[in-house]
């Protein structure tokens, strides 16, 4: 079974758009967790699915928006970690409608490690870039 993610000060970027987008997103994931452990209906699993998609791509596109107004050296390399993760998710998502019966597991743990290893690693180092460059959003 997949641990709740816990948000912790220690993961904040201190970019107050992208922090609470950051929440919104471990608070999805946990809606996802929860409704893994309680059995709920695989259409409602999909809902939810969706909506996480949706709002990750959204939560890029911000970043992606701060990067480009940054001029952040890094984007690239940013942008393709998003990227690759929107792909894997679609993929879990579309394994997950074709019936595939651990998809939970194994995306809940993904998700787990993936949202906590990017803020952590390059969204801090991004946050850190903005900062050091004096941008506000």
């Amino acid at each position: 079974m997949v641990s709740m993610l816990n948000w912790t000060d220690d993961m904040l970027v201190h970019i107050d758009e992208i922090d609470d987008q950051h929440r919104n997103l471990f608070l999805l994931i946990n809606r996802l967790i929860i409704h893994k452990r309680n059995q709920g209906r695989r259409e409602e699993l999909m809902d939810l699915i969706r909506v996480l998609v949706a709002f990750a791509q959204t939560h890029f596109r911000t970043e992606d928006h701060h990067m480009a107004e940054t001029s952040y050296p890094l984007a690239m390399v940013h942008s393709k970690e998003h990227l690759k993760f929107t792909e894997r998710i679609k993929e879990f998502a579309t394994d997950y409608e074709k019936g595939v019966e651990d998809l939970s597991d194994k995306m809940l743990s993904f998700l787990r490690v993936w949202w906590t290893t990017h803020v952590a690693g390059s969204d801090k180092k991004f946050a850190t870039y903005l900062r050091n460059e004096g941008y506000i959003p």
